[in-house]
């Protein structure tokens, strides 16, 4: 084996250690079992290079011109969004004007989930398919260091260094719930702890960023950074406050175009949490804030609720999308069942009472196989989780997209792992980059279905749909 490959191995598996503990069994009602963290292949999920997707190619990319009838929710096992009580239409309502191309109208999409998207697989195809119909408004969030080997965004440049120590909401050692709006915190002492971010070396997407907005803690004594842009002019920041609270800084570039930044630490203690890079738009800008071995409860019972609102509220997102169950499939008595419903619905209000003019989109696990008698099944809890989502969903105000159903239902993973051009990984719940492209494109396609029922409804002018045809 290679020096780089037993690297990635003795990272992944250091990662494990703090978790087989009591505490995280404890947060999961798991009596006498410690809970594994899901990790994923690296060597499958340090680089993804599948099929790249092209907007135009996809079904349901047409504009609507208003002469269709009303078209009617699609059924639970259609591969489309449910959303009876069209709960989407703010976000659609936004994507519209971003759709008419008015100035400065940018739609924003946090996408909260756990290991399938931490190195940015799944929903990489979704950014860049939206950002290709409806234009690029930058990168959105992203964390300021790697806290697993295979983490880090495509579409961007990303390069962290100097030693940054983590925390994530999975591993909680800090206790005052304070993990930023991706659910890692970092904490530097001292100078020399950096990050640069800039435009994507390649691809029609992630060229152009005007501002980047940090994300930090303030903090009674806290330490110093610096921001710079295209290496010119630096700003210093404090960190000091009077009580711990968020601290958000905006830098501007002076021109618009291929912009690069940096944030560098400069003296003390300090505690940041991630950068989000925007343009002026119009166009879509996508989080993706995976975090390795999480579930949907972890954001309820280790995220401090006023911080995590107020870092929600800074962001400001059209449409939060909570995409979990993974995790939770690991262990489905009916107890866990149990747990599993009070928490999300308690994550759900939480948005909701954060952000109430957002529209929230629950989407289920994928598929997940295991070996039985010699065959590849699916495991038995993801039917089960993805029923007790459909029925939160419908019943807290939310979208529900079966993202199960939508790739094939029940043996999906076993004839992913079939043949020599499998989509899934090993572990047959991981896709590789070629899965992990066909996943983007149906939650990608899903939306565009719904935007589409939509313009139904409410047409865009016909001046606009003219020019976009």
């Amino acid at each position: 084996m290679r020096k780089p490959g037993r690297i990635i191995i003795l990272t992944a598996l250091l990662t494990m250690l703090p978790l087989i503990v009591p505490g995280v069994a404890h947060l999961l009602g798991v009596k006498g079992t410690s809970y594994r963290e899901m990790l994923p292949s690296p060597h499958e999920l340090i680089s993804f290079k599948g099929a790249t997707a092209n907007a135009s190619s996809l079904p349901g990319a047409s504009v609507a011109d208003g002469t269709q009838p009303d078209l009617p929710e699609p059924p639970p096992d259609a591969g489309g969004i449910v959303d009876p009580a069209r709960t989407l239409d703010s976000f659609y309502a936004s994507l519209a004007r971003t759709d008419t191309k008015q100035p400065g109208a940018i739609t924003r999409i946090t996408h909260y989930g756990d290991s399938p998207i931490t190195n940015d697989g799944i929903t990489a195809p979704v950014r860049r398919l939206l950002q290709t119909r409806f234009g690029d408004a930058g990168h959105g969030f992203i964390l300021l260091d790697r806290p697993w080997a295979w983490y880090g965004h495509q579409n961007i440049s990303f390069a962290p260094g100097g030693g940054w120590a983590n925390d994530s909401i999975m591993n909680p050692m800090v206790k005052d719930g304070a993990f930023g709006l991706g659910g890692v915190e970092f904490r530097a002492s001292g100078a020399g702890k950096y990050t640069k971010l800039g435009p994507a070396p390649d691809g029609d997407t992630g060229k152009n960023f005007t501002r980047m907005d940090v994300y930090f803690l303030r903090q009674p004594n806290g330490g110093q950074f610096e921001a710079t842009v295209n290496g010119g002019a630096t700003q210093n920041i404090s960190t000091a406050g009077e009580t711990a609270e968020s601290g958000f800084f905006e830098i501007d570039a002076p021109q618009k175009g291929e912009n690069s930044f940096e944030i560098r630490t400069t003296s003390g203690s300090v505690r940041m949490f991630g950068a989000v890079l925007e343009n002026d738009g119009p166009g879509v800008v996508y989080d993706s804030l995976g975090v390795n071995g999480a579930f949907a409860g972890l954001l309820a019972t280790v995220m401090n609720e006023q911080h995590w609102t107020t870092q929600l509220q800074h962001r400001n997102p059209n449409l939060v999308i909570l995409n979990y169950g993974t995790n939770e499939s690991q262990y489905a008595s009916d107890d866990q069942m149990a747990r599993y419903e009070r928490d999300l619905r308690e994550v759900v209000r939480r948005v909701h009472a954060a952000l109430p003019n957002a529209a929230v989109l629950v989407v289920s696990p994928m598929d997940r196989g295991t070996h039985q008698g010699g065959k590849v099944i699916t495991l038995p809890a993801i039917p089960k989780i993805v029923e007790m989502q459909r029925r939160v969903a419908a019943e807290t105000n939310c979208a529900f997209f079966d993202l199960f159903a939508a790739m094939g239902g029940e043996g999906t993973m076993a004839k992913w792992h079939e043949g020599k051009n499998h989509l899934v990984g090993g572990d047959l719940t991981h896709p590789n980059g070629a899965g992990a492209e066909k996943i983007g494109e149906l939650i990608y396609h899903a939306l565009i279905d719904g935007y589409d029922r939509y313009l139904v409804r409410h047409p865009l002018p016909k001046t606009q749909t003219l020019a976009q045809k």
